[in-house]
């Protein structure tokens, strides 16, 4: 499968369900305010956040600041009668004008309470998958009110619903769904930060890492040659000058960390890409020629892992643009982990 970066509305809200945990902890009653829709120019994407408190403290944004206050009010009436409910801002509604969305848009807000002990376990199994990065989501009624945690991995009764959130993993967008039986629901995703181990802190390294940030990864740099690793050559990027054995522990390799080993030298490459190979990196690529992948396939093959193992390995690494230096070759690396996280087809046409 593959897998997500996070959108910012996503890294928004996993502040927004600590600061409802840490509410819930302290007794507080809560009601939790989403955007479900937005038309034209809404000033908050779909999926963003806001919690509510008893007393209108409130943590997140649904609006950017435009409607916040009468969303507020509403979430009173939630706590008072305990009903979950949507309401609409937009330019057509006089109250929207009143409190300040003028931006030329539209905005669906779906208001539930978490009042019950069931709704602090779905927070807490929210953030605890967080912590463990594993995607996760917040999936509601959105006619009763209900709420269920759909976890990464487990079997999901619903087909319709278990490929929705199958979907939510590729993309990390939330969104409105229906199940097989017709019924509204509103899937709020939750996915893990989608993240670059690169091995070798080479000339191709430094023109991938401003790129990659660009492209919103996160990104950890491993070589443990402290001439080519270091701070001057790679400012303000997570370094790890050690050993790959030293340090895999630490780098905790999951199914949402892309793996690029570049160093071109199986002293380093070799672990880190076997390693990528057994967590279920969604990308483990290596720098060298066929022949050289050849030999590295050998080895690997001695070392236990299976011919399906190997034949995840993208290498020669990076998608076939004619690169001729370390820049561009940057450029090649970075378009294949995205053809391969978004699963598209110039993937399968390299595959085929």
């Amino acid at each position: 499968m593959s897998v997500a970066t996070l959108p910012q509305e996503l890294a928004q809200n996993l502040d927004v369900l600590g600061v409802a945990e840490r509410w819930q902890d302290e007794g507080r009653q809560l009601v939790l305010a989403t955007v479900i829709e937005t038309w034209g120019s809404a000033p908050r994407p779909v999926g963003s956040h806001l919690i509510i408190d008893g007393n209108g403290e409130f943590e997140g944004s649904v609006s950017g600041g435009c409607v916040e206050g009468a969303v507020v009010a509403e979430a009173m009436e939630v706590l008072e009668d305990g009903k979950a409910r949507k309401i609409e801002f937009g330019v057509a509604d006089e109250t929207a004008w009143r409190v300040g969305l003028s931006c030329g848009g539209k905005i669906g807000v779906y208001l539930q309470p978490l009042t019950s002990e069931a709704d602090h376990g779905h927070i807490r199994l929210l953030n605890a998958s967080k912590a463990q990065r594993q995607p996760v989501a917040l999936l509601t009624n959105l006619e009763t009110g209900l709420s269920s945690v759909m976890l990464y991995g487990d079997d999901a009764e619903d087909s319709a619903l278990a490929d929705a959130f199958e979907n939510g993993v590729r993309s990390g967008k939330s969104g409105q769904v229906q199940s097989a039986a017709g019924e509204e629901y509103f899937l709020s995703m939750q996915v893990p930060a989608t993240r670059i181990v690169v091995v070798g802190a080479v000339h191709i390294t430094q023109a991938l890492v401003p790129i990659a940030q660009t492209a919103g990864f996160d990104i950890t740099i491993v070589d443990p040659r402290t001439a080519f690793a270091s701070e001057e050559r790679f400012p303000h990027v997570p370094l790890l000058a050690e050993w790959p054995e030293e340090v895999m522990d630490q780098l905790k390799l999951d199914p949402f960390t892309a793996v690029a080993a570049v160093t071109h030298d199986p002293k380093i490459d070799d672990l880190p890409l076997m390693e990528a190979l057994k967590a279920g990196c969604f990308y483990v690529g290596a720098l060298g020629s066929r022949k050289t992948h050849a030999k590295r396939c050998e080895r690997f093959l001695a070392a236990g892992l299976s011919e399906d193992d190997l034949a995840r390995i993208k290498a020669p690494i990076g998608l076939d643009i004619g690169a001729a230096n370390p820049a561009e070759i940057a450029v090649a690396v970075l378009a294949e982990i995205i053809v391969t996280l978004r699963g598209t087809k110039a993937e399968q046409k390299k595959a085929g």
